[in-house]
């Protein structure tokens, strides 16, 4: 009886489930209007005009994603409302770490369609282009539908992910630090070092990630793209946990939650940097003012006089840095687009300790990383569509009538927390021990050694 009270209760506030259905062509209207730029899609059976796919990106996610690096993640969490559905979605990571929201999608069911439609309408908004990468976990339905859509993207895999499935199937978490080290290396070099000690290791394991998977997928090193430093699809999950009690609401009204919650983000984000005087954002200054430090021990030299071509030691290590392609033999340079130690070493023999040393620093870095371009990215906020009496649509909008998805609900009350996967860990409950005999499963009143007395 409470938790029907409660389904009765939520119904009066919200409205009924069908009703977020029935009203999202009018929803949608006033959103575009609310937002300008914003795209959405709407697909329905021809047949009995029910719902199938909706997709919704914000205008201000839309051209914010501008100022991001070229590095997204997908995911997808199941719905606990009345009919069930499925919500895709899709987030970057700013250059301080936050997510960046960039689209969702609510779909009937998880199938391979409802993916190749969710690529598709992303695809009008987030370029297929080399430099794009996609990040998701081993999810074969996502890998399909991506390379049917974006040709010249590239795909990656979740490296926690993989690292729970591995500990399950090959048992191998004693050597958990050397798969890490091998996939987050950024040079051949280091990576080879890690992957032979792990596989004398657990040959297994190497065979899985050689051959099943392929260096490409996982490897920071081997990756045909540029990951960055966004190894796994943590902000997926993190936004997943954030939308937690939305995923039992209408479909109006989980976006316009995300639009609400997301808008003050937004708002906190331009807030953040708007009174700073530094060049880069704080992140950044601090990866910066590390490398400077570290680069003061090293030694450069240029034997064969070659402009902007240098030679660092350090340590019995040599790099050979490259300023004018902006690379070096660490590739740290080059796949995270900033001054490393080396490179801070040959600028400074290059400019001598001056304000053209200072400068170079940031000026041979990329300029995502300058609170210019993470002001421009929060430019702009979402705006929240007001209660349905102030609406002012199309009539014809009103007359398009949408009816929920087909949904056979089970016998039973709906669960509200996810089924853990086998690899994750749980929490163990707490068992109870005598404080006399310090046993455990009884208690010191039950305890036998205090009747025997």
């Amino acid at each position: 009886m409470c938790w029907k009270g409660s389904v009765i209760v939520k119904n009066i506030i919200r409205g009924i489930p069908e009703h977020g259905y029935v009203c999202l062509s009018a929803f949608s209207h006033i959103v575009e209007l609310l937002n300008p730029g914003s795209s959405y899609s709407i697909m329905v059976n021809r047949m009995d005009s029910s719902f199938i796919y909706y997709f919704l990106a914000f205008g201000a996610c839309i051209r914010g994603y501008a100022q991001m690096r070229k590095v997204t993640v997908v995911d997808g969490t199941h719905l606990y409302g009345k009919n069930g559905g499925v919500l895709l979605s899709t987030v970057a990571q700013d250059t301080e770490n936050h997510i960046f929201l960039i689209a969702f999608c609510i779909v009937d069911k998880d199938n391979n369609a409802s993916w190749t439609f969710f690529f598709q309408k992303l695809k009008s908004i987030i370029e297929d282009e080399p430099d794009l990468c996609f990040i998701s976990d081993r999810y074969i339905i996502i890998a399909n539908a991506f390379s049917r859509v974006y040709t010249h993207a590239h795909h990656g895999l979740c490296m926690r992910y993989l690292t729970e499935n591995l500990c399950v199937n090959q048992h191998y978490r004693e050597h958990l630090y050397l798969f890490y080290a091998a996939g987050k290396a950024y040079c051949f070099d280091e990576f080879s070092d890690n992957f032979v000690e792990l596989k004398s290791k657990c040959p297994e394991v190497a065979h899985v990630l050689e051959n099943v998977l392929g260096f490409e997928k996982w490897s920071r090193a081997h990756f045909s793209g540029n990951r960055y430093d966004v190894m796994t699809t943590n902000i997926a999950e993190l936004l997943n946990s954030i939308l937690m009690d939305e995923r039992e609401y209408l479909v109006s009204y989980i976006f316009n939650s995300i639009a609400k919650k997301f808008g003050e983000k937004f708002r906190e984000c331009h807030a953040f940097v708007g009174g700073k005087e530094n060049i880069f954002v704080p992140s950044a200054e601090r990866i910066l003012r590390d490398s400077k430090s570290a680069s003061d021990s090293l030694y450069v030299g240029n034997p064969n006089r070659v402009l902007d071509k240098y030679t660092v030691f350090s340590n019995g290590v040599t790099a050979k840095v490259n300023l004018l392609e902006r690379s070096c033999s660490c590739r740290k340079f080059d796949l995270v687009k900033m001054s490393c130690k080396h490179a801070m070493a040959a600028l400074r023999a290059k400019y001598s300790n001056g304000k053209d040393y200072g400068n170079s620093i940031y000026d041979y870095s990329s300029p995502i990383y300058k609170y210019k371009s993470y002001l421009l990215a929060y430019s702009e906020t979402t705006n929240v569509v007001p209660p349905e009496t102030k609406w002012t649509v199309p009539q014809e909008l009103v007359d398009t009538k949408i009816s929920p998805p087909s949904y056979d609900p089970k016998l039973e009350r709906k669960k509200v927390k996810r089924t853990k996967g086998v690899g994750e860990t749980f929490k163990s409950k707490r068992r109870n021990r005598c404080s006399i005999c310090k046993k455990f499963e009884h208690k010191r009143t039950t305890c036998r050694m205090v009747i025997k007395s």
